[in-house]
């Protein structure tokens, strides 16, 4: 207990590390009391005045105080020491903090005290606290089973079953007992992983937990803008749906596709398995430390890029990635439920099957980068696929030698008469006007050694 002497010391002393003054319970209360809890403990002196020190007091009727501490604990998982006191005929709280072993959290966001002042904790400075061997999703927090959905965990349990990756789990268990045996709740209190898989409004607690979908026409002109929210899985479901609102299709009716499926074939602009792939690894793999960047796709007329603002790990590299199968898990915990729905592979094979799949498809191979901004995978349009070579009015012959480059890399004109059986000035006229219509380049640095590419930019590589 605190005693009238150390109250007016208190008062007496200036705002800084350990004490802050509140003339009322506010937000701003709450992200003051997870700053101390996550830096050194402190205490928040209620009904006096910042600027001065001036007591206003604290209405304190319809059992205000029961429903601060009730607050406090409901909203940040911790128990304050809550006093009540007397100045001058009228009411002080003061809310003592101690400094606490795990972090503590305001609606998703966990802060910091530096001096007299409450700021939220940079992504790394978060990192650092949490230590470098503790993810994100296996964090616990003040959640409630009331918070999560039961039919999402139904659905769930359904798509596991029948890919048969759910053998410890009866469904018939309550919802409380399926996230325990998931990993999902711990020493009987709720994960951040288990509100983002399966919670009713994660939003709630954590604001970056949006896929944002925009269409351009340029990157300064956007035609369509989706903020996609709800759980992981809705928000698959969701952004796989928008995708596709904005992709081309085409149907091949050839004899061949007929006798495949006795159906017209559909073909993308992308490679559909590859979309997917991307869109899950983006959900999965997104940095929920930082808050300061949403997760992204950008649809344009010629590519789609999925930026995630997470990095790599130190010391890893995109070539390692793609060359030497590196398996990395930012949350590792949401990894694994999407395994068990039959949704991913449990071995990192995501970036594999994207390339595979527009290998297969016969299209430029997709681009992975990392930057300070984070990770970006750009794919992009087959822009000199027959259709559109077709539609751009090339005769057979050019068609042909596109499909040539495509291959090689490049063509002579000797070649191209070989290829077609046409005069030599019928193929300078042909390759000329694929010049003209910005489709070949020649290089060379001779007429000898002049070859004729792809052209560098829409259509090069």
């Amino acid at each position: 207990m605190m005693c009238g002497d150390e109250l007016s010391t208190l008062l007496a002393r200036f705002e800084g590390l350990r004490v802050d003054f509140k003339e009322e319970v506010s937000v701003s209360l709450y992200r003051l009391l997870s700053a101390f809890a996550n830096t050194a403990g402190g205490v928040a002196v209620i009904g006096v005045r910042d600027s001065d020190h001036a007591v206003v007091g604290l209405d304190l009727r319809n059992n205000a105080v029961k429903k601060l501490t009730d607050s406090v604990t409901a909203r940040l998982g911790i128990h304050p020491v809550i006093e009540i006191h007397e100045v001058g005929g009228k009411s002080v709280v003061t809310v003592a903090i101690g400094r606490s072993r795990v972090p503590v959290a305001f609606d998703g966001r966990y802060y910091t005290r530096v001096g007299d002042t409450t700021r939220e904790m940079f992504p790394e400075e978060l990192r650092e606290y949490f230590g470098r061997s503790i993810e994100w999703d296996g964090i616990i927090g003040p959640y409630s089973l009331d918070d999560i959905d039961e039919e999402t965990v139904k659905r769930f349990l359904v798509r596991a079953n029948a890919a048969g990756r759910l053998s410890t789990v009866d469904p018939a268990e309550p919802v409380e007992t399926v996230l325990s045996r998931l990993g999902l709740i711990r020493d009987e209190r709720i994960s951040n992983g288990a509100i983002v898989l399966f919670g009713r409004d994660p939003e709630r607690y954590f604001q970056n937990c949006i896929l944002r979908i925009g269409w351009f026409k340029r990157a300064d002109i956007i035609i369509g803008d989706h903020e996609i929210g709800g759980n992981l899985f809705s928000q698959f479901e969701e952004g796989e749906r928008v995708i596709r609102q904005y992709l081309g299709v085409r149907y091949d009716i050839s004899e061949e596709a007929m006798q495949e499926s006795f159906q017209r074939r559909e073909i993308w602009d992308y490679p559909l398995p590859a979309i997917r792939e991307a869109l899950l690894n983006l959900l999965i793999h997104r940095d929920y430390f930082n808050n300061t960047v949403q997760t992204q796709i950008r649809i344009f007329d010629d590519h789609i890029r999925f930026h995630n603002p997470g990095h790599l790990p130190e010391g890893v590299t995109v070539d390692m990635i793609l060359k030497e199968h590196y398996t990395y898990h930012r949350n590792p915990k949401i990894a694994d439920i999407f395994y068990r729905a039959g949704l991913i592979e449990r071995y990192g094979s995501g970036v594999e099957r994207i390339i595979a799949a527009f290998y297969d498809a016969d299209m430029p191979p997709p681009e992975f980068s990392s930057m300070p901004l984070g990770f970006i995978l750009t794919m992009r349009k087959d822009m000199l696929d027959e259709s559109s070579l077709c539609e751009m009015g090339l005769n057979d012959r050019q068609v042909l030698a596109v499909k040539w480059i495509k291959e090689k890399g490049s063509i002579t004109s000797g070649e191209y008469r070989s290829l077609t059986g046409i005069s030599a000035t019928m193929a300078l006229k042909d390759l000329k006007a694929l010049i003209n219509l910005g489709i070949l380049e020649r290089v060379g640095a001779s007429k000898r050694e002049t070859r004729y590419v792809l052209r560098r930019g829409e259509y090069g590589v």
